[in-house]
This record gives structure tokens, C-alpha cells and sequence, in this order.
């Protein structure tokens, strides 16, 4: 698996478990190519912005309208759901299912308003 995933991965995990070591076992790809696909939606936005998105999305943190456009119009609706449907597929991090997909949408809908149309 890419560094970009697993990058993604240490930085919701680092918001959602304690500085015990765990591990996470990577489900079995729901699709061919999934992961592929997930590879190249996280390489569409930087470091910072994919750890504020993830931020908002887990502690409500507010989102940098520079990383609104990254979200819109550089990663994209189908990534953007995409990787909630990934989070969502780890057990070992704990997450709220329910809230992290309506987290998720509302972010979304967040940076709709705060970023301009198609520049």
C-alpha cells in the first residue's frame, strides 16, 4: 500500500486512540482497484489540508477555506466519499459510523459555501 494512504490512516488514527500501539488490519478491497483509487484521491490534496479535512471531520475543527478548495475542486465529491467509506472500514479506530458519515457530508456541504464556483 502507498505512503499516502497509510499516512491517511496514522492521522486519523492519531486522533481517535490513545499512544498505546495498536493495529489496524486493512479490509479486504469491497472493489477492484479501490485502493488504488483511494491512493490517488489523497494525493489530490495536500498534507496540511488532508489533516485539517480529517480534523473537521473527527474533532469539528474549522476548515481553512484554502483547504475547501482543495476538498471541491481537487479531490472531489466521489474521493471525498470515497475515503469516509474507507475510515468507515476500520474497526480498530473506533469510529463513529454514524457520525463520521454525517460529519463527513457536512463538511462537505461546508465547503461548498466557503469556496468559490470552478476557478
Amino acid at each position: 500500500m502507498a505512503i499516502a494512504l497509510l499516512s491517511s490512516i496514522l492521522i486519523a488514527a492519531s486522533m481517535v486512540t490513545s499512544e498505546e500501539e495498536f493495529m489496524i488490519t486493512i479490509p479486504p478491497e469491497p472493489e477492484p482497484g479501490f485502493y488504488k483509487t483511494i491512493e490517488e484521491c489523497i494525493e489530490k490534496m495536500s498534507r496540511e489540508c488532508g489533516e485539517n479535512i480529517v480534523k473537521a471531520v473527527l474533532e469539528d475543527e474549522e476548515i481553512s477555506e484554502q483547504c475547501c478548495v482543495e476538498l471541491v475542486h481537487g479531490m472531489g465529491k466521489i474521493c471525498h466519499d470515497d475515503l469516509l467509506q474507507f475510515y468507515v472500514s476500520l474497526p480498530q479506530l473506533g469510529f463513529n459510523v454514524t457520525h463520521l458519515n454525517i460529519r463527513g457530508h457536512q463538511v462537505w456541504n461546508i465547503c461548498i459555501l466557503k469556496t468559490p464556483s470552478k476557478m
